[in-house]
């Protein structure tokens, strides 16, 4: 078979390739650094990000993705061709993608990634929402008439979602993820001990004492910085009691997208979700104690799926092993001379 199939997960914080009968083939941070001057590329992904927060005047860090939505298209361009060349070394025939988005993407929006795609050298591209590949990931049974629900949490955005029968039936989404628990934690430790850190060091600081719910134990690091006052570099202690009341008002955030998602949701499902309970994916799901503050919040019994950075882009390649049920569900490939057809 010459042809490649690809399912593509393009989020705020990472770009996950999945191939066909090879399983994922590339996860790396969405970022590129580039020549402030002349927008030469110097270094993208992991190398980027390992560099974003070292770089001299003359460099700058971009995030082509956020929340979704394209922001910088050259540079989202640039990480999608290689990535997807990459990933068809060798083969003859343009790929057929499959690329998730958020539910709350606007038909405008969703017709620039097609644009994206397409011009990156996918022969034909089909978006599913990200809620259903997460589901398909986390070995949910989509042909079951039955309900079930999901909470994506991703790097820009939460995506909570009730499924049945292969669809979407309620979806809620809010742009609340990762990055902004961490540059919240960024913020709190300048105006409380003024002191400025970077973006690694909140991230570190989140995975390390960050926590959804009041522990008993009190756990606590080192941390550096610069002071504001001096500028001198300086260490401090940081306590998971203080990153708790910072990320409390977010995680009600999403406990209310998740409330809101259940009020919409007809009774019958409803009975489903109670039994079946509710599962959460997305890198931020790793966040301590966040399953237990949304069991004790809701009643529901809630636990992380296996592999939950990963599912949207395995629920991907799950689907594409089934081309005709997506058809079945309304989801077509379409070429860029498709799209051309239907704009006349």
């Amino acid at each position: 078979m010459l042809e490649t199939k690809l399912g593509i997960d393009f989020g705020s914080a990472n770009i996950t390739v999945y191939a066909e009968n090879r399983g994922i083939v590339r996860r790396e941070p969405s970022v590129v650094v580039c020549d402030r001057y002349t927008g030469q590329v110097i270094a993208q992904g992991e190398e980027a990000d390992r560099m974003k927060e070292k770089l001299p005047a003359s460099m700058k860090v971009i995030y082509p993705i956020k929340d979704g939505i394209v922001q910088d298209y050259p540079t989202a361009l640039y990480l999608l061709r290689n990535y997807m060349n990459a990933a068809c070394k060798g083969r003859l025939l343009r790929p057929s993608v499959l690329m998730s988005v958020s539910g709350n993407v606007t038909e405008l929006e969703k017709k620039a990634l097609f644009d994206l795609v397409t011009a990156a050298g996918a022969g034909r591209a089909c978006f599913i929402e990200e809620s259903l590949a997460a589901a398909a990931g986390a070995g949910f049974d989509l042909k079951l008439p039955r309900g079930s629900m999901i909470c994506d949490i991703g790097g820009g955005t939460t995506e909570c979602a009730v499924l049945s029968m292969g669809s979407v039936v309620v979806s809620e989404t809010v742009r609340i993820g990762g990055n902004d628990l961490s540059n919240a934690i960024s913020d709190y430790i300048l105006h409380e001990h003024s002191i400025s850190i970077g973006r690694s060091t909140a991230e570190e600081i989140k995975k390390t004492v960050g926590t959804a719910v009041y522990r008993n134990e009190e756990v606590a690091m080192i941390a550096a910085g610069k002071h504001r006052d001096t500028s001198f570099p300086v260490f401090f202690e940081i306590s998971s009691t203080e990153i708790y009341w910072v990320l409390k008002s977010y995680m009600d955030e999403i406990l209310q997208c998740v409330k809101s998602v259940l009020e919409k949701t007809p009774p019958e499902l409803v009975a489903d979700i109670s039994v079946e309970g509710l599962v959460i994916c997305g890198g931020t799901s790793a966040l301590y104690g966040i399953d237990r503050y949304l069991e004790w919040n809701l009643g529901i019994a809630t636990s992380i799926a296996e592999n939950a950075p990963h599912c949207a882009a395995q629920g991907l390649g799950r689907l594409l092993k089934n081309l005709k049920e997506l058809e079945n569900n309304g989801l077509i490939f379409a070429t860029a001379e498709d799209e051309s057809d239907d704009d006349e």
